[in-house]
């Protein structure tokens, strides 16, 4: 297994409305560091992420997902304090298959599911340092 290539297919997948709530130290940290992510949760009470700050509308991507220019890959613009969702994308090596994550090299298909996530384990673990 590699480190993320950042080719977006989680983000563009799940990255709309609806992909979920916002937990209580999603929003402890934006209330702290980065307040102006608040403007895109419904409310506290029911903190449904993603959605337009001006219709209240529901967002069919990410508001925060940007592409770099002239490359295929993607950057979040809150990485640092993404939600616990993306942070802990993919759930299962199950959900990696099936949502094409370029993470996967040809010879994980070999390895067991416990040994795929151990390596998915370590590369967070290295990525969050």
């Amino acid at each position: 297994m590699k480190a993320c290539n950042q080719c977006g297919k989680c983000c563009l997948k799940y990255g709309g409305s609806g992909y979920g709530m916002a937990s209580e130290k999603d929003l402890d940290v934006w209330t702290l560091e980065k307040p102006e992510v608040l403007n895109y949760i419904y409310s506290e009470d029911m903190p449904d992420m993603w959605l337009s700050p001006i219709t209240g509308d529901e967002l069919h991507r990410c508001p925060w997902l940007k592409k770099y220019p002239n490359r295929g890959q993607y950057y979040c613009r809150i990485n640092e304090v993404r939600p616990g969702v993306c942070r802990n994308y993919p759930v299962n090596v199950e959900q990696m298959i099936s949502d094409g994550c370029e993470m996967l090299e040809p010879e994980d298909i070999n390895k067991s599911t416990d040994t795929l996530m151990s390596e998915l384990q370590n590369l967070r673990r290295v990525s969050n340092e």
